[in-house]
């Protein structure tokens, strides 16, 4: 079964989420390991999940010219975290910046190329309920990518 250009563009949203591993030596340039799992629109993270990023694909628009569409998809990424003796503060403000940093990285080698350019549109921490022992932080991305007008299995 062939997948749509949307699913190859979310599966590489989701790959991608894999690489944000804290790892010192060569060192990552990632402060969390949010990347140790990651989920696709899943409600309810249990702690046997965590660490992990929970990817939420949205309602797209788009608009059809010459023979293509172009999508903007905006997409939700969740970062969630156990943080032990640092602050949840703290860590809710590395999730987001390791979230920016791992979608916004011009050093993201897309290949095969389906996402033409994928904007950070904002985001933050969320403070974590009375007895939590892990905290999140939620990052959007509108993400633009193109397929034929009418097929959205080619581009």
């Amino acid at each position: 079964m062939t997948d749509t250009i949307r699913e190859l563009v979310i599966q590489s949203i989701v790959a991608r989420a894999a690489v944000i591993l804290h790892v010192a030596s060569p060192p990552s340039g990632y402060e969390t390991d949010c990347g140790e799992t990651v989920l696709r629109a899943r409600p309810k993270v249990g702690p046997d999940d965590l660490p992990c990023i929970v990817v939420w694909p949205q309602i797209e628009e788009a608009e059809n010219t010459h023979g293509q569409s172009r999508h903007r998809m905006p997409v939700q990424v969740d970062g969630l975290v156990k943080f032990g003796a640092v602050d949840p503060s703290i860590m809710a403000e590395r999730i987001l910046g390791d979230l920016i940093k791992c979608f916004t990285s011009p050093l993201w080698s897309r290949s095969p190329d389906y996402i033409e350019s994928i904007v950070y549109q904002g985001g933050g921490g969320q403070a974590p309920e009375e007895g939590s022992v892990s905290v999140g932080a939620q990052a959007k991305f509108l993400v633009t990518y193109w397929t034929n007008t009418g097929d959205p299995y080619t581009r």
